[in-house]
């Protein structure tokens, strides 16, 4: 039975080769490896190649891992990992007895826009105001920075309704503007 997959948020450039996977196995390993883990978010390169990335911050790849719906009882889970998917709400129930919790970062929308601050911003007639180009909407703008970084900017704003949707990379973390359009810096149009 496959598990809804995060998406693989990554802090590093991205592979630009690849797309995200939404479903994979409940549980991995490969022969090296002393437990079972469970799998957190996974892509697929152009060449059919597989790659699982583990709540406990592994990875398994290629066609040389096992996978199953659960693990033998006498082999081990990892812990971590387990835990984690568990509170994270990969899976309906935890072990008995106990409520877990995991919020992963960077699922949700961030608290400020990421646009705020920023130069992705469409300035409008008589140069009070701007469009956040991240979000969509109408605020002031000011000068900021001080003297060492000086710019004309949005203010810090929480996101609008018209935010742009995440990179299935990156998310929100690495949006700049480009010829008056908001990409990601893996180069993914986010606009469309």
């Amino acid at each position: 039975m496959p598990v809804a997959l995060l998406p693989p948020i990554t802090g590093s450039h991205g592979p630009t080769d690849a797309e995200p996977l939404t479903e994979g196995p409940r549980f991995v390993r490969t022969r090296a490896m002393t437990r079972w883990h469970r799998v957190r978010s996974g892509i697929r390169y152009t060449n059919g190649r597989l790659v699982y990335n583990l709540w406990c911050t592994g990875h398994v790849q290629g066609a040389t891992f096992l996978s199953c719906d659960t693990p033998p009882a006498s082999e081990p889970v990892c812990g971590l990992c387990d835990g984690k998917a568990v509170g994270a709400g990969q899976e309906p129930d935890g072990p008995p007895g106990r409520q877990l919790l995991f919020s992963p970062r960077h699922i949700n929308p961030p608290k400020n826009c990421p646009g705020s601050r920023t130069d992705m911003t469409e300035e409008l007639p008589g140069g009070r105001a701007g469009r956040c180009l991240a979000c969509s909407d109408t605020l002031p703008l000011r000068a900021m920075g001080g003297p060492y970084n000086p710019r004309w900017a949005i203010v810090q704003h929480p996101p609008g309704p018209g935010l742009v949707p995440p990179c299935p990379f990156h998310r929100w973390r690495q949006l700049t503007a480009r010829a008056g359009t908001v990409v990601c810096s893996c180069g993914r149009d986010l606009t469309s």
